[in-house]
């Protein structure tokens, strides 16, 4: 069995996110007292292998003042 460190390295070298979900407060009380704050560390440019490549150019959103792209990876 692994440890609660070697876990979380685990869940952040697969997704690339870490939580600090392990101090979510359970009271309004303990949430006046939190310490760390509740949240999440993302890395967008974390390279996936699991992920196929996409076949055809970026989808634009078609109004003239957004520059919006769709991800067509959600």
């Amino acid at each position: 069995m692994a440890t609660f460190a070697e876990y979380i390295a685990q869940n952040e070298e697969r997704d690339g996110i870490r939580f600090s979900w392990n101090v979510w407060p359970s009271s309004r009380l303990e949430a006046t007292r939190m310490v760390v704050p509740v949240g999440a560390l993302f890395t967008p440019l974390k390279e996936r292998m699991d992920l196929p490549p996409i076949q055809y150019e970026p989808v634009l959103c078609s109004r003239a003042t957004c520059r919006a792209v769709l991800n067509p990876l959600w």
